[in-house]
């Protein structure tokens, strides 16, 4: 994974923003060891078919990667040739399919310089005025002879000298354009190296790249000429980009899935902290968008211990009313053991006597013996629910931390990821204007 836009993830902040902070979800949390590190080859290698945009071709093709209307003059066009639309649709035209033939040319071989002399021997001579022109307009704005390429023709030199400043990828191609239109360029730069954002990490054998290693679409984008011109192999970035641990394990797909959208709820609570709350200084200082981040990281740790503690104390009070309720239960069973006596007797002599006094202490006693029943049976139901609700608590045991070793090694990717996507360290970007 290389890029934010990869992810297809938009993160905006806004005011009337309500959010609802939970802890992580369930299914994040019942996900077994094996299955976080499983090697699921099978899932990676089935990519979902990628739909290909149609990319044009011929003289169409080098219009659109010119950024350029193919049918009609653009506007810029028009104002460094006023007299176009005067002059007529056929000479629009003629002046059309030299602008678009110079562009294809151009485009074929841009690793040597397209001169007048290629242009005129493409063109019937009485338009060589016009392409000349053509050819000047479009190479002043960088349209044709940028980047890296063989100089054919010698610079003219001008009486004049310009100071860039910053030696980023900008400066670096704006000097260098410069300089080929004859100017005495000097660049500025602070840093001890030059590059900006295109950076590459080097220790010992390691080397990876810190900028620049992503070309965010090829359609009408100038980098990939440039790639052409300095024979770089360029490959398609999948729609599917899974994430890889650090022993080169396959990231369980429903855990890279919970993170990510742990990641987003914490930009959420950051954006509800910044523009709800106004919470954006701290000892009148700026606060910075990590900084909040890992605040709100620690009140989620906090508010995990607090739901273990509450877990616990509701855990007791259930163990509580068990050991509560199965005392009266003892008692309640010692009660009926003592009415079933007594209703044996009154029954004996009831069966024995046939006496009205003796049927009627039968039946009083054999109501008493109903009413314990009963008693016993309410109290057997509540010890079950009451069991029940100590049998789901053991089973939801709130998580004992907010976030694994493992799990915070991909927020921080995600993190990594939007530093990245801002060329800056998350503790240097503002929580309030990022």
């Amino acid at each position: 994974k290389v890029s934010a836009q990869t992810r297809g993830e938009s993160v905006e902040g806004g005011r009337g923003m309500q959010v609802e902070y939970r802890e992580m979800d369930e299914q994040l949390e019942k996900l077994t060891e094996d299955e976080n590190s499983a090697n699921n080859a099978e899932e990676t290698e089935s990519s979902e078919s990628e739909s290909e945009d149609e990319v044009p071709t011929g003289l169409k093709g080098a219009a659109f990667q010119s950024r350029m209307p193919f049918r009609r003059v653009s506007k810029l066009e028009k104002k460094h040739f006023p007299t176009l639309e005067k002059d007529g649709a056929l000479v629009q035209r003629h002046f059309l399919e030299i602008r678009n033939k110079m562009l294809k040319t151009w485009l074929e071989n841009p690793k040597q310089e397209l001169t007048l002399e290629d242009v005129f021997s493409e063109v019937e001579s009485k338009h060589c005025k016009m392409a000349e022109a053509i050819h000047k307009f479009l190479e002043r704005h960088g349209l044709i002879n940028f980047g890296i390429y063989k100089r054919v023709s010698p610079i003219k030199k001008k009486p004049y000298k310009v100071l860039v400043v910053g030696a980023g990828v900008a400066g670096l191609a704006a000097a260098d354009q410069l300089r080929k239109f004859g100017f005495d360029v000097t660049i500025l730069e602070a840093r001890e190296r030059i590059g900006g954002r295109v950076a590459t990490f080097r220790k010992g054998p390691y080397v990876a790249d810190l900028g620049a290693m992503v070309i965010t679409g090829l359609g009408g984008n100038p980098m990939a000429t440039l790639a052409t011109q300095i024979s770089m192999d360029l490959y398609k970035i999948r729609q599917k980009c899974p994430l890889y641990d650090s022993k080169g394990r396959l990231i369980n797909k429903d855990l890279d899935v919970a993170i990510e959208r742990e990641f987003n709820k914490l930009l959420e609570a950051a954006t509800y902290v910044s523009h709800e709350l106004d919470f954006n200084y701290i000892d009148d200082r700026p606060l910075s968008l990590g900084h909040s981040l890992e605040l709100i990281i620690k009140l989620q740790e906090r508010q995990v211990k607090e739901r273990q503690c509450n877990h616990a104390r509701r855990t007791v009070d259930v163990q509580e009313e068990l050991i509560k309720m199965r005392k009266t239960l003892a008692e309640k069973e010692e009660a009926i053991k003592l009415e079933r006596s007594k209703y044996d007797v009154a029954k004996s002599r009831s069966e024995s006597s046939r006496n009205v006094s003796d049927e009627f202490e039968f039946r009083c006693c054999q109501r008493d013996l109903l009413a314990l029943f009963n008693e016993y049976d309410g109290l057997i139901e509540k010890h079950n629910e009451w069991t029940k609700q100590a049998v789901d608590l053991d089973d939801s045991k709130p998580s004992d931390v907010y976030l694994s070793t493992e799990n915070r090694q991909i927020l921080d990717w995600h993190f990594a990821n939007l530093e990245f996507a801002n060329a800056t360290p998350l503790s240097t970007l503002s929580l309030k204007h990022w």
